[in-house]
């Protein structure tokens, strides 16, 4: 599938919300069409390292206050990573094609939080090139800043946005579409609640076993099926 959308004058897509679905079936559709055709976990790890060729390094606090997960760098240089033995921040020289994982993505939030960082940088690295190779300067880098759930941008004043703006919106909307393919999630629902061995299980019972299932997190396999409107 190949999607065109308007840019903005710094090589930036346009995508509005209702086709990130469109953009996540396209990333799927080149880096893992089996997670279209049946229910299965994304492998949003392996589909980074051999699929697109990035280098995943967890190894580095990225901010003081863990407000930053993940970090993709699109050129060769130095990026500051936070050491909190001296509390202070030094440079380290990376490749392109690098991302950067805050340990404590994992350790202190759960898989699905780490999950949803690689595919969130995932997405950067798939949509947001362009921009950071042209027309960005240095382009070293893009900072996925967001507290999972996602910080929320005013839709209704798009108009005033800059261009990380539309890159974060996009890349925190697209990234969970990714993990839980619209063309999937339903029918690994109907399966769940038919192997279930108590007759009409309690929502949450249905979103642990999603979350479960999808390696994501509780709260993102709520807002799956509530914007696709899953009732269970």
């Amino acid at each position: 599938m190949a999607s065109n959308y308007v840019e903005t004058k710094s090589l930036v897509p346009i995508i509005p919300k209702d086709k990130f679905d469109e953009v996540a079936t396209e990333f799927l559709e080149k880096y893992c069409p089996e997670a279209l055709e049946k229910p299965m976990p994304v492998p949003i790890m392996d589909i980074a390292r051999r699929k697109m060729g990035l280098k995943i390094v967890p190894d580095f606090r990225l901010s003081e206050d863990f407000s930053v997960y993940g970090q993709i760098c699109f050129t060769s240089g130095k990026v500051p990573v936070y050491i909190r033995e001296s509390d202070e921040y030094v440079d380290i020289t990376v490749k392109r094609g690098t991302m950067l994982i805050d340990p404590d993505t994992l350790l202190e939030r759960n898989v699905g939080c780490l999950n949803n960082t690689i595919a969130h940088e995932c997405v950067h690295w798939f949509k947001h090139r362009n921009y950071h190779m042209y027309c960005n300067g240095a382009g070293i880098t893009i900072k996925s800043s967001y507290n999972y759930p996602a910080q929320k941008l005013d839709d209704s004043k798009q108009a005033e946005w800059s261009d990380d703006d539309w890159m974060e919106w996009q890349a925190n909307g697209i990234a969970p579409k990714i993990l839980m393919p619209v063309q999937t999630v339903e029918s690994a629902v109907r399966d769940m609640l038919n192997s279930s061995a108590v007759p009409n299980p309690p929502r949450w019972w249905a979103i642990n076993q999603l979350a479960d299932f999808y390696k994501v997190s509780k709260i993102s396999a709520e807002i799956r099926l509530q914007e696709l409107g899953i009732d269970v």
